[in-house]
């Protein structure tokens, strides 16, 4: 089975959950009304596919992974209305549609957020249907002060003389990398698989997520508005270094490649399936994507 039609299979499923868990949790009108503005927006539900694929590599069914997987798109999608806020990159449209602030004031944009990212962790409590420990852990890890956030701060305070590819590399792996690991090894640990399986999701998510920072930066400078669903160009008002930035758009190419193929090579322990298919076809996807 390929990537797209599994894709296409599950996503209407992701989306679905998506709502039912958050109109359950985030019961109080305009911040449940703003959470699900951001968290129906669409987009291409790519961690909680993810995390859905390796249940299925590690022989647990969707009922299983479903509530790791949606916390996982809560958390995803709280960064993103924070991420969008004046004091972040200011942005006033994501997917297509007004941003969470712009809709619903910045007030009330920044408590979706808390909302969303707190009630990640109430879903996975009220429904343990894994490792709690090691699967929330990881998640938690990700997502926070040792993780994502890192990334984050890193991207929004970095002095001009550490605008290098070696601090990049470190912008890209917490910003971006952490949050995709954690939709494969962490969703490994949630459904308990051996260390090996875990080692090598671990390594595949890590050089995925940097592949897909890469070039994300890149479709910053060549894509159109309407390709992305919102504004091009921000990474350079904002004066943020990118592979583009620095090194040019061929040589930053080359490099989403060479971090590609590492991605793939990853996976060359696990044995054949089309699972394992799924995801070999997942990098490419992410290496030429256009939105």
């Amino acid at each position: 089975m390929s990537w797209k039609k599994t894709h296409k299979e599950l996503l209407p499923l992701i989306e679905k959950r998506a709502e039912e868990y958050a109109a359950r949790f985030i019961t109080e009108g305009v911040l449940r009304d703003a959470a699900l503005h951001s968290l129906t927006a669409g987009g291409k539900r790519l961690r909680p596919f993810l995390a859905l694929i390796v249940g299925e590599l590690c022989g647990r069914s969707q009922e299983d992974m479903m509530p790791y997987a949606i916390a996982l798109e809560f958390i995803h999608t709280y960064s993103l209305i924070h991420d969008d806020l004046p004091a972040m990159d200011d942005d006033d449209l994501r997917r297509g549609k007004p941003s969470c602030h712009k809709a619903f004031g910045e007030d009330v944009a920044i408590l979706a957020g808390d909302a969303l990212l707190t009630e990640a962790f109430t879903l996975l409590f009220e429904m343990p249907r894994g490792d709690l420990i090691k699967g929330g852990k990881y998640l938690s890890e990700s997502a926070g002060g040792r993780g994502m956030v890192v990334g984050q701060t890193l991207d929004a305070t970095l002095p001009e003389k550490s605008r290098n590819c070696e601090t990049l590399d470190r912008i890209n792996l917490y910003k971006t990398g952490k949050m995709i690991m954690a939709a494969t090894a962490g969703a490994a640990a949630w459904a308990g698989a051996d260390e090996q399986l875990f080692a090598s999701l671990e390594q595949y998510g890590k050089m995925l997520g940097i592949t897909f920072q890469i070039t994300d930066d890149i479709l910053d400078v060549t894509a159109s508005e309407e390709e992305l669903g919102k504004p091009i160009g921000s990474d350079a008002d904002l004066h943020k270094i990118t592979y583009a930035s620095l090194l040019g758009l061929e040589k930053a190419q080359k490099q989403a490649e060479e971090f590609a193929e590492q991605a793939v090579q990853s996976l060359e322990s696990l044995p054949d399936s089309q699972w394992k298919t799924v995801m070999v076809e997942l990098v490419e996807f992410v290496l030429k994507r256009r939105h």
